[in-house]
């Protein structure tokens, strides 16, 4: 017999302290498999009047509701929430309050390698790589186990400057910038000594055992890290990892 509820614990962040409730979620009918986003907003409307998060499009378009659950980061709008659920902010991002992290300072890495000089011309067409790129939905899900990543020790939310090492998504847009028929042959070279700066070097000494993962299923390990690394260090990391 199917339950009319669902029961789970959201964890709450305020004022550098954090909190556990335990919210039982009512079904409309017994048959209803609700998203996790649904179940925040049934809380916040009937129970945690002020619970914070984040989310906008609910079609899996945006990835600004993406919270860990169960210690992975899912889209808060396409992952069926599950009896005994444990909802939280990301961790690899600084909290501001409750489910809302900080996202700003890995966007400021990427400041002034965003913006392509040439004019747009319709008939130039991107090949299949590029168009797969453009698939990000700056969920940020690819932080999670990134040990580039780690390195920043992202903990304090009112830090605003960039963080010094990089990560798939900002890997990824440098990528994308790289194979986009758009740049110029001259701004590549800036591009792969931007990605250097990042770190991609680590990347390249453990490439091999290499595990990172998208939100929406890009492959990150052979459509952006692989060929940024072998542009920044020829056929090096084809020898390195055979």
């Amino acid at each position: 017999m199917q339950s009319n509820t669902l029961s789970l614990k959201i964890k709450l962040f305020r004022d550098k302290k954090s909190s556990e409730i335990n919210y039982l979620y009512k079904k409309k009918d017994p048959s209803e498999r609700p998203m996790v986003l649904d179940v925040l907003l049934q809380a916040q409307e009937e129970s945690v009047d002020d619970l914070s998060f984040r989310y906008g499009c609910r079609a899996r378009n945006c990835g600004v509701c993406t919270v860990d659950i169960n210690g992975k980061p899912r889209l808060a709008c396409r992952a069926r929430a599950k009896d005994n659920d444990v909802i939280s902010p990301l961790a690899t991002l600084p909290v501001v309050k409750d489910l809302i992290v900080k996202r700003d300072n890995i966007s400021r890495q990427l400041i002034g390698f965003n913006n392509i000089a040439s004019k747009n011309n319709l008939n130039v067409e991107a090949d299949k790589t590029y168009h797969n790129l453009t698939a990000c939905i700056e969920c940020y899900a690819c932080l999670d186990g990134c040990p580039l990543h780690k390195k920043n020790k992202p903990v304090e939310k009112d830090n605003n400057n960039a963080y010094p090492f990089g990560n798939p998504f900002s890997f990824l847009k440098l990528q994308r910038l790289y194979i986009d028929p758009l740049t110029p042959e001259e701004e590549k070279l800036g591009i792969i000594e931007k990605a250097k700066s990042l770190g991609l070097e680590t990347y390249r000494r453990d490439y091999k055992n290499l595990k990172i993962k998208c939100g929406v299923g890009i492959n990150l390990k052979e459509e952006v890290i692989k060929p940024l690394l072998n542009a920044a260090y020829g056929d090096q990391i084809e020898k390195k990892n055979k």
